[in-house]
C-alpha cells in the first residue's frame, strides 16, 4: 500500500492572522490546496481513502482533493495538532464537536474504523502520548489496507507527520529525527511485503507557479534555501 501523507496548506496562523488555535487557510494556502487537487486528479491509480485531522486548515486543504476525487474525507482524533504546551496548560483549541463539525463540511465524515469516541486531543498533551498515536495510526493504516494498490491520503500537521514518518520506518520508539515538512508538501509513505520505505518527503512540484511562502524552504525557482526558514519537528 502506499500512504500519500500530506501536512495542511498555508493557514492563517502561518502568516500571524490567526485569531486561536483552529485556523483556517490563508489566501495563498487555497491555491495550495487546489494545486493538490489537480496533482492527484492526474494520477493514474486510484485512491481508497482521505483521512484528515479535525483542524479546519486540514479539512479545507483536504476539501478540494475529496471533490476531484468524489470521496469523503474521514475524520481521525488521532491526526489532531500537538501544541508542545505544558502539562496542565488549558486552552480552547476551538474545535467544535465531532457532530458539529460533519454540519460544518459536509464532505466529512467520522472514520468508520476509529476505536473509541471522537475526543479530540487535549492541547496540553504530553509527548509521549504524540508518539503512541502516532505508533497507533501508522499501524492501523498498513492493517487496514493491505493490497498492493491499495492508496490513502494523509492530512495532518507538522509534528504528528513528523512521528508518523518516524513510526512508519521503525519498529520500536527511538531516537526522535528532525523533519522539516513544508505546507502542502508531500510526503509518500510505502508498505509492501513487510517493509516500510519513505519514498520521497516535502515532494512540492505541484507548487510551482505559486510564490513560495515566507516560511517555506522553498524558493519560487524552486531551489532550497540554505537556512531553514519554519519550524522543524
Amino acid at each position: 500500500m502506499l500512504a500519500y501523507v500530506i501536512r495542511h496548506a498555508e493557514s492563517l496562523s502561518n502568516i500571524k492572522q490567526a485569531d486561536g488555535l483552529n485556523a483556517g487557510l490563508s489566501a495563498l494556502g487555497m491555491r495550495q490546496a487546489e494545486a493538490l487537487a489537480r496533482r492527484f486528479e492526474s494520477m493514474s491509480h486510484g485512491v481508497s481513502a482521505i483521512y484528515s485531522s479535525p483542524f479546519s486548515r486540514c479539512i479545507e486543504t483536504a476539501l478540494p482533493v475529496a471533490g476531484v476525487l468524489d470521496l469523503p474525507i474521514r475524520i481521525r482524533p488521532d491526526l489532531c495538532e500537538h501544541h508542545h504546551l505544558p502539562s496542565g496548560t488549558t486552552m480552547n483549541t476551538d474545535l467544535p464537536t465531532a457532530d458539529a463539525l460533519r454540519r460544518q463540511y459536509s464532505a466529512t465524515a467520522l472514520c468508520p474504523d476509529h476505536e473509541g469516541p471522537f475526543d479530540w486531543v487535549p492541547a496540553d498533551e504530553t509527548f509521549d502520548r504524540l508518539l503512541a498515536r502516532s505508533r497507533s495510526l501508522a499501524a492501523f493504516l498498513k492493517s487496514r489496507w493491505v493490497g498492493e494498490d491499495d492508496v490513502v491520503i494523509v492530512f495532518g500537521h507538522g509534528s504528528p507527520i513528523a512521528r508518523l514518518i518516524e513510526a512508519w520506518l521503525i519498529d520500536e520508539p527511538g531516537p526522535s529525527f528532525r523533519f522539516i515538512i513544508d505546507n502542502s508538501a508531500i510526503a509518500a509513505l510505502r508498505h509492501n511485503n513487510e517493509i516500510s520505505t519513505l519514498v520521497c518527503l516535502n515532494e512540492v512540484s505541484h507548487l510551482q507557479g505559486l510564490p513560495a511562502p515566507d516560511g517555506s524552504n522553498y524558493c519560487s525557482d524552486g531551489s532550497i534555501k540554505t537556512s531553514p526558514s519554519s519550524g522543524y519537528w
